[in-house]
């Protein structure tokens, strides 16, 4: 019901776990992060813990293309979201 972004979809089509891995390094690499109010629950994309109720870091990444923008979000519990950035993930 409450997905933690865009993504979500595409994992479950069954693409190769390196094709995934490509995918969310393609986000991570256009991601800009912001700290953010989670009212609605959402997953957490590095622990798949719950952000709910809380403050936590939103990442956005905006597709462009020929047609309409496509906005990718992904959350990140803010306890992760440091061990993620202090081990260097991101890169």
């Amino acid at each position: 019901m409450f997905g933690s972004g865009y993504n979500d979809h595409r994992m479950k089509l069954g693409y190769p776990a390196h094709s995934r891995e490509i995918m969310m390094q393609n986000f991570y690499n256009r991601a800009h992060w912001r700290m953010q109010f989670a009212l609605w629950p959402r997953r957490c994309a590095v622990s798949q813990r719950w952000c709910w109720l809380n403050w936590h870091y939103s990442g956005t990444a905006t597709w462009t293309g020929s047609g309409d923008d496509a906005v990718e979000t992904h959350w990140h519990h803010h306890d992760e979201h440091l061990f993620w950035i202090l081990k260097g993930s991101h890169e």
